[in-house]
């Protein structure tokens, strides 16, 4: 039996809007019934996040793509891409944020493969001389990365961890599984808090109750000069006088501080020592499923983990809430197996020459 399928493109999402959200509907039903993974449809596949980030590209000189595929009149992928004219590059849309990154499809069936066969195709026909396809991190078993390895295209891993914190009944249970060093680290962590005689407190920020301007600079402020450390960069006047600057560009129009303001989902999580802010971290919570793109710590701290207490201070409270699954974004750093972290690979589709 022959299948129709047909590819169109638009650029305003909004006249995708009820088609859209009806994928959404769906997908979360299917996650419900154990059908489909969450990392294979997260809040960063809904029309919420990416109807959000369109609107950040509204100004912007790259230009915003959604490849629309159906089977037989019925949607079953789209696929968000920007595309930069200047440097011949395409990717799937994320903002630079969205730690986990997919197509938004949520069928696994014979016709939903055929239509990503046809973007494929679509990528050959239309980006095949001197462009940049960049198709990374994106779950290793979707049907996204499995169809293209059906075809031929090679691809390669990193990892990416997620607690899930549904398989536990209370956090006394969590932290009763964690492993026999992690706990001992807890124990000493908390009793350097104690003897020290340290005011700890985690604070939690959301759409109602925005962080203040001024808490705002300091935390990525402190972001940007750990960013120094993780890409091994000297910690130089300059170098910190940039950071400065890229804190305030993120305070006055950035795209997650935007996010903030903007999106139910967000919230913002702060512990601090001493009045002083010991370690950060950004989540979007969606039905329940916590996603975390960004965290830093302040080193200064280091003697009481702060890392490490912010994540098991935020995890008793969103296990309190009824949280299912809290994810750690994408990365192999040795901290997120050893608090609870199950991996999950993502593939990087290695794109081709084609003549």
């Amino acid at each position: 039996m022959s299948i129709n399928i047909s590819i169109r493109e638009e650029n305003d999402i909004t006249s995708l809007k009820n088609e859209w959200q009806q994928l959404d509907q769906y997908a979360l039903q299917q996650i419900h019934d154990g059908k489909l993974k969450y990392i294979e449809y997260s809040f960063y596949q809904t029309y919420t996040w990416n109807s959000y980030i369109h609107k950040t590209y509204k100004h912007s000189k790259k230009k915003v793509y959604y490849t629309v595929v159906s089977a037989d009149k019925d949607i079953k992928i789209i696929v968000p891409t920007l595309v930069n004219m200047s440097n011949k590059s395409i990717k799937i849309m994320t903002g630079n944020i969205a730690g986990i990154i997919n197509i938004v499809c949520p069928y696994r069936d014979g016709p939903t493969i055929q239509t990503i066969v046809s973007v494929i195709q679509l990528l050959k026909n239309k980006y095949s001389n001197g462009w940049h396809v960049m198709l990374k991190n994106i779950p290793r078993h979707s049907l996204f990365v499995e169809t293209f390895a059906d075809q031929g295209f090679k691809f390669s891993e990193r990892g990416s961890y997620h607690i899930p914190l549904k398989d536990y009944a209370n956090y006394e249970e969590y932290i009763s599984n964690l492993g026999k060093n992690m706990y001992k680290n807890i124990r000493k962590a908390y009793n350097h808090i104690s003897t020290d005689g340290i005011d700890m407190k985690l604070h939690v920020y959301d759409k109602s109750n925005h962080p203040s301007k001024r808490l705002l600079l300091k935390i990525w402020k402190l972001y940007y000069k750990r960013m120094l450390t993780w890409k091994h960069k000297k910690q130089t006047l300059s170098a910190h006088i940039s950071c400065i600057f890229k804190a305030y560009k993120e305070c006055l129009y950035g795209r997650q501080t935007r996010s903030m303001k903007e999106l139910e989902q967000s919230e913002l999580y702060v512990l601090t020592l001493n009045n002083k802010i010991a370690a950060f971290m950004h989540v979007y919570n969606h039905y329940g499923y916590a996603l975390m793109p960004k965290l830093a710590i302040n080193h200064s701290f280091s003697r009481y983990s702060p890392g490490i207490l912010l994540l098991l201070e935020s995890l008793k409270l969103m296990i309190k809430k009824g949280v299912k699954d809290f994810d750690m974004c994408r990365g192999d750093e040795r901290y997120k197996k050893e608090i609870g972290g199950v991996m999950e690979p993502l593939a990087e589709i290695i794109w081709p020459k084609f003549n």
